[in-house]
């Protein structure tokens, strides 16, 4: 009678199992819709809480639908990147940015670790030599973009972990893998990399793949952003840097609302407007 009990059970939890990954697919479904709608959502100081709050039900509906699978690919890179959105656009704090851009390196560190032969490799031959066996373009840029960030704020930390050939290997491969993810946003944050790393910057190479990024996607803004921050104001050229913030300023939102409307109300700060 046991036994029969335990196998109805079994069969009762067997024709549930659809029903449960249904569930799932919807949340990641929902999750999609919610932080689509963000990424295309023009950004102002008065939507900033309604779009923050959108955002982080993305996240949570996400992070349900990972305790059902923690090893989603999709579902990982979506969160670094929707974590790296959370951080960079709307969170004040440095202690907020911070432990959130660690929580975006956390899950795209877990999405590397599914590409294929990485696991193996890493503890062969350590983690840079994965890194560069990987082909996963969203796993190797969200988690670089997250992980650089989050060293802005320890850098001398980082130093000492060793962080910059960990990063570097990230930005160089997913510039292999495709240099125009994002609108060349491996360009744009390799150009970053040289133009901000405590030792050893370089800013020929730094203005070199500023200007490669913005020649291949100028409708991008944050190319042109990037350039005046990380080049034209550290070598104090401000014409350059006048001109194109201007550029920023004329230009259209085009079909990157988020965060070409978030660029050209930092260029309006930047001339007092």
């Amino acid at each position: 009678m046991k036994k029969r009990f335990l196998f109805i059970l079994f069969m009762a939890f067997l024709g549930m199992l659809p029903v449960l990954g249904n569930g799932t697919q919807e949340r990641v479904a929902q999750a999609d819709a919610l932080f689509d709608q963000v990424l295309n959502s023009v950004y102002t100081p008065q939507e900033h809480d309604a779009l923050m709050a959108t955002l982080r039900q993305a996240i949570s509906l996400y992070e349900s639908a990972l305790e059902a699978n923690p090893n989603d690919p999709h579902v990982l890179k979506r969160l670094s990147r929707a974590y790296y959105t959370l951080a960079d656009i709307f969170l004040q704090g440095k202690k907020d940015k911070k432990a959130a851009y660690a929580k975006g390196q956390e899950y795209g560190e877990r999405a590397l670790r599914l590409c294929p032969g990485f696991v193996e490799l890493e503890k062969e031959k350590g983690f840079v030599e994965a890194v560069k066996s990987c082909e996963d373009i969203e796993a190797l840029y969200w988690t670089y973009a997250n992980w650089a960030r989050k060293d802005e704020f320890e850098i001398l930390a980082a130093f000492f972990r060793g962080d910059a050939p960990k990063l570097r290997a990230l930005i160089e491969r997913a510039a292999e893998v495709d240099e125009t993810y994002i609108c060349y946003g491996p360009l744009r944050s390799l150009g970053a990399y040289w133009a901000k790393l405590p030792f050893g910057k370089d800013l020929d190479k730094a203005k070199e793949l500023f200007e490669r990024a913005i020649a291949g996607c100028p409708e991008y803004l944050e190319n042109l952003q990037f350039y005046v921050v990380y080049y034209a104001d550290i070598v104090k050229d401000e014409e350059l840097a006048d001109r194109y913030v201007q550029k920023i300023l004329d230009a259209p939102i085009g079909d990157y609302p988020l965060y070409n409307s978030w660029v050209k109300l930092w260029a309006r700060s930047r001339v007092g407007g």
